[in-house]
């Protein structure tokens, strides 16, 4: 969330108090790209632009803030300004610390819940019947790391194993590409619309997108959603080959095979971090 202006900023969980400025609050990191502020005990990257006329100020969902700022434009002004927002910087942080109360981080370890296709499994470690090599596997309602049965009985199954999180990952993507391939074939030859090529991508706000050369990229990272969700993501991008925009038409086009796609939509919207766990870096937790 972010807005520019003297008189406009952005925000995340409750930091600034009331009182009188700190007695020296400003402080430069090292070259001017680097320069930072200290407000209230919270850091403020400062990003100087060429082209910037005035000031903005963003607060990411992980408490990060950052002001961007004209080049010529003293620090002292950069910290009124931010003081000045504190009543619209608070409200932000507050709405921000509840959804990170409702993602909290997800840890590789036994009896942590990782959502896939809707469902929420738990991890759990077991034996596997190979000597030496790892794999994940589904079973039930269990998402099942199996364990090389030469480290089996020195591998303790209460502790975090944070060496095992680019396993996951990468069965989620193996898993997410294989399926988005699978139901763009299926909705494809429904509509009767084919792209001229079908790539994938990890994005934090992006599910999916159509080239003007009628090429789709999808996230692989909707694995987590349900099916029905999976397919209306693919149904819209295949609708943009014919209507690229979000014309009457195009949402007509999308009724076709959903009727109840505003549904689906909404799913997106209120689940928006479900997949932040298989992140590169999390967007939600510093």
């Amino acid at each position: 969330m972010s807005r520019d202006g003297w008189r406009q900023s952005e925000a995340m969980f409750g930091f600034f108090r009331s009182g009188s400025a700190p007695r020296s609050p400003l402080r430069r990191k090292s070259a001017p790209s680097k320069e930072s502020l200290e407000v209230h005990g919270r850091q403020v990257e400062v990003q100087r632009r060429a082209r910037k006329r005035s000031l903005g100020l963003t607060v990411h969902v992980s408490g990060r803030l950052r002001v961007s700022a004209p080049k010529s434009i003293s620090l002292k002004k950069i910290f009124e300004f931010v003081e000045s927002q504190r009543e619209w910087v608070e409200n932000n942080l507050a709405k921000y610390e509840v959804v990170r109360a409702a993602y909290p981080r997800k840890l590789v370890r036994e009896g942590e819940t990782f959502p896939f296709m809707g469902r929420a499994l738990v991890l759990t470690f077991e034996k596997s019947a190979n000597r030496t090599k790892y794999s994940v596997r589904i079973r039930d309602a269990r998402l099942v790391v199996e364990i090389p049965a030469n480290e089996w009985e020195r591998f303790d199954r209460g502790a975090i194993h944070r060496e095992l999180r680019p396993l996951l990952v990468k069965f989620y993507q193996k898993a997410g590409r294989e399926l988005l391939t699978a139901r763009v074939e299926r909705y494809a030859n429904a509509m009767s619309l084919f792209p001229s090529g079908l790539s994938f991508r990890s994005q934090k706000t992006r599910w999916g997108s159509c080239s003007s050369k009628g090429r789709i990229s999808l996230n692989w990272r909707l694995i987590v959603a349900p099916l029905d969700v999976i397919d209306y993501v693919v149904v819209h991008e295949l609708a943009h080959l014919v209507h690229y925009d979000h014309s009457k038409a195009f949402w007509q086009l999308v009724g076709t095979q959903f009727a109840d796609h505003r549904v689906r939509r909404r799913w997106l919207r209120e689940h928006a971090y479900d997949a932040d766990f298989l992140a590169p870096r999390s967007e939600l937790h510093a």
